[in-house]
C-alpha cells in the first residue's frame, strides 16, 4: 500500500511539476540565443556564422535574412510595422561616456525608406530590416549577451488566458455577457486578471504594476513618454488605496482598470470562443 501510494504521489508532483512549467508565459531571449536559433532554422552557412561571432556582419544574403529573423523572434522587427526602437535598444548598452548615440542612430535611421513596401517585397523587408538593425549596431553602443523581456503575440497571450482559467477553473460562460459592475465584484474574474499579470511578469503582488514591461508589451504605435505617464497616473490613483485590498482585488484595479490591452485579453479570448462554438 505504501508502494502505490508513493507513485501516486509521484505522478501527482510530476503532473503539477508540468502543469506550472507549462503555465509560465513569460519569454525571455538573449540575441545570441536568437542568432543561434535563426541560424539553424535558415540553415545559415558556417562561414556566415563564423563571421557574425567575429563581429563581421557581411552584406550577404545570409546576414540579411538571419538578421531579419532575429528582429521578429525578439520583435524588435514586423515586416509590416517595420522597427520597433524601444525594443531593440534593450538589446544595447551605451557607453557612459558617449552622449551622442542617440543623435547618430537616429540620423543613421533617418537615411532609411520610411514607408514599408506595399504588397511585401521579401527582399525589401529584409534588407530594410538588416539597415535598420546595423544602425544600431554600428552607432548605439555594444550588444547585451544577457536575456531579456520578449513580447508576446496574441496568439500567445490568448493561450496564456486559456491556461490561467483551466487552472482557476473559470469556464467561458462565467465571463460571456457580465457587466461592469459584474466584473468589479466578481473575485474569480480578478484572479484570472492577477494570473495573467503573474505569469506575465507585468505585474507582482509586491511590486505592482512594471510599466516598463508594460509599455514593451503593449506600447506598440504610442508615445512611449505619454504611455508611461498616463499609466503611472493611473497606478497611483489606484494604489492608493490598495494595499490593504485582497491580492487578487488588487490586482484587478490595477491592471484591468488601467490598461486597455489587459481588459482586451478576455474580451478577445470570448470572441475567439465563440466562433470556435
Amino acid at each position: 500500500m505504501v508502494g502505490v501510494v508513493s507513485v501516486a504521489m509521484l505522478t501527482l508532483l510530476l503532473y503539477a511539476m508540468e502543469v506550472c512549467t507549462g503555465l509560465r508565459g513569460l519569454r525571455k531571449q538573449s540575441f545570441d540565443e536568437a542568432v543561434l536559433e535563426c541560424a539553424e532554422l535558415l540553415l545559415i552557412h558556417p562561414q556566415t556564422m563564423e563571421s557574425i561571432r567575429g563581429g563581421v556582419l557581411g552584406d550577404d544574403d545570409d546576414t540579411k535574412s538571419l538578421i531579419r529573423c532575429v528582429g521578429v523572434s525578439c520583435r524588435f522587427w514586423s515586416d509590416y510595422t517595420g522597427l520597433r526602437r524601444d525594443i531593440i535598444e534593450r538589446y544595447f548598452t551605451p557607453d557612459a561616456s558617449d552622449t551622442l548615440y542617440r543623435n547618430r542612430t537616429r540620423a543613421c535611421l533617418e537615411k532609411l525608406p520610411r514607408v514599408l513596401s506595399f504588397p511585401h517585397d521579401h527582399r525589401n523587408q529584409r534588407d530594410l530590416a538588416y539597415r535598420s538593425f546595423l544602425c544600431y549596431y554600428h552607432n548605439y553602443g555594444n550588444l547585451k549577451r544577457t536575456q531579456d523581456f520578449v513580447p508576446m503575440d496574441s496568439v500567445q497571450l490568448l493561450q496564456l488566458a486559456r491556461q490561467c482559467m483551466s487552472v482557476l477553473c473559470i469556464a467561458v460562460e462565467d465571463l460571456v455577457n457580465l457587466t461592469v459592475a459584474e466584473l468589479d465584484e466578481i473575485r474569480s474574474v480578478h484572479c484570472l486578471i492577477r494570473c495573467i499579470g503573474l505569469q506575465t511578469e507585468l505585474y507582482s503582488d509586491r511590486h505592482g504594476v512594471n510599466v516598463d514591461l508594460v509599455y514593451a508589451q503593449y506600447g506598440e504605435g504610442y508615445d512611449e513618454a505619454a504611455f508611461k505617464a498616463n499609466a503611472h497616473r493611473c497606478v497611483s490613483s489606484y494604489s492608493a488605496t490598495a494595499s490593504s485590498e485582497d491580492p487578487c482585488r488588487k490586482a484587478y484595479n490595477l491592471l484591468y482598470k488601467c490598461f486597455e490591452n489587459v481588459r482586451n485579453i478576455v474580451s478577445r479570448f470570448e470572441v475567439q470562443e465563440s466562433y470556435e462554438t
